[in-house]
């Protein structure tokens, strides 16, 4: 881990919130570990798609968290670790640094985020479509049934008269 990774992990807890109680099951723990992975890697290594954020937001998505609450965390945990790194680092190039990599992460948190969601849309969409489609068909088995019962109506009242 690069050293300036190594300084911002320590702000874990600050970044996390203590009321979070710290728990690795935090909502904001996927996010703040990206931000340390982008800064222990460097900077000049493309964000590029990072498979464990990515799984931690789809995970958070298929327990139910809505796209809202997990960007609000993206941005709780971007606003506490700029103040964080603006009081723990004195180097302003550091400074840019951690901030550059919050940034990159909390855009790459939204862009799943809308992936996901343009993905669910069109789910949504052919759920949709499938449903009409089964709607049609029943009217129309039902309108045939109709059909069949007046012609058998008819049928049984021509023969009764015979």
């Amino acid at each position: 881990m690069s050293d300036l990774g190594e300084r911002v992990a320590v702000l874990r807890d600050e970044i996390l919130d203590v009321v979070e109680g710290g728990r690795e099951d935090a909502p904001a723990e996927a996010i703040f570990e990206a931000i340390v992975r982008t800064l222990s890697a460097g900077m000049e290594t493309a964000l590029g798609l990072d498979l464990t954020l990515h799984d931690a937001v789809a995970r958070r998505l298929a327990w139910g968290d809505t796209e809202e609450a997990i960007l609000a965390d993206a941005d709780l945990v971007f606003t506490r670790l700029a103040r964080a790194a603006q009081r723990a680092l004195r180097d302003p190039d550091e400074e840019m640094l951690v901030l550059e990599a919050a940034a990159d992460v909390v855009c790459s948190t939204a862009r799943i985020l809308g992936l996901a969601a343009v993905s669910r849309a069109g789910r949504d969409r052919a759920a949709t479509l499938r449903e009409e489609m089964a709607q049609r068909r029943l009217k129309e088995a039902l309108s045939e049934q109709d059909r069949n019962l007046k012609r058998l109506e008819t049928d049984v009242a021509q023969s009764d008269f015979q």
